[in-house]
This record gives structure tokens, sequence and C-alpha cells, in this order.
């Protein structure tokens, strides 16, 4: 009868152990943005645009609905927490499923996916995606999804819909 006690005990600590660990999310924010300092664009051959934009940008509208526009950046921030304090870092996978879009060179882009590394501060972090239409081809309607996979289990999941505006 001992045995099963000790057993179901360790079983439990495991099992509270896990829980404790999982990481939680929230989103902090969500709409358009417009940079507010100089930016940095940089090669990212896994991004449909092949670039990133990087700079600090503050919200103007809080939304899902994405009027469409040259130099429009969207996206959402978000804050990781409840991991493990000793842990310094959180491996996630960024997949990004957009409207179809064809590309100078004639190929078509539904999306792209691409591994990083937050680096977690007590076990928490704050960060933000999101995408910046630069091109006349990134100019289409319809749906995205911006998922971050942890251990391939969706951690986080945010869509939105672009649309024209009426002239």
């Amino acid at each position: 009868m001992r045995k099963i006690y000790i057993s179901g005990f360790i079983l439990l600590s495991t099992i509270m152990a896990t829980v404790q660990a999982a990481p939680q999310v929230k989103i902090i924010e969500r709409g358009y943005y417009e940079f507010t300092e100089n930016t940095e664009r940089l090669t990212h051959p896994l991004s449909t645009s092949g670039y990133v934009t990087h700079g600090k940008a503050r919200l103007v509208k809080e939304t899902q609905r994405i009027p469409l526009k040259k130099g429009r950046l969207f996206g959402f921030r978000f804050h990781i927490y409840g991991i493990e304090k000793n842990i310094g870092i959180i491996p996630l996978e960024l997949v990004v499923i957009h409207p179809e879009m064809k590309k100078p060179d004639g190929s078509l882009s539904t999306g792209y996916r691409y591994n990083i590394a937050l680096k977690l501060n007590n076990g928490m972090v704050e960060d933000k995606t999101g995408y910046s239409i630069n091109e006349d081809y990134e100019m289409v309607e319809g749906d995205w999804q911006f998922e971050f996979l942890f251990m391939n289990k969706t951690l986080l999941k945010q869509t939105f819909t672009t649309y024209l505006q009426e002239k």
C-alpha cells in the first residue's frame, strides 16, 4: 500500500512540475502600427518578401481588420510567461499563412515558417511580430494567420484580415 502512495505522489509531482513549466501567453495589443524611429531592413530569405524590417513602432489602431496600404505594418505584441526562471531561452517556430501572392520571379507564396529563440528574463519575455507591406504584389486581400509553436504545439495564434480601401 505504501508503494502505491509513493508512486502516486511521484506521478502527481511530475504532472504538477510540467503544468507549472508550461508557457502561457497573453496578447497585449494587435492592429496596425507606424515606425517611430529609423528602421533597418534586413535580408531574410525565409519570409515571403525576402526581408524583415526592424525598428520601434507605435500602435495606430487596435484592430484585426487591416486596410491595405504600401508601408503598412501590422501585427501584435505578446507576453510569454510561466516558464521556470532558470531557463534562458524559449525555442519557437513562427508559422505565417497569408493570401496567395505572385512574386516578381513568378513563384507563388501562401506563407512561410522559421525558428526563433526568444531570450527569457525571469521566465518571461515580451515580443512582437507582424508583417510590413512594401511591394505591390503584397497588396492582397484575405486572411493572415500568425502562429507560434512550442514543442510542435500551438502556443499562440493571431489572425488578421487585409482589405482594399474604397477610394
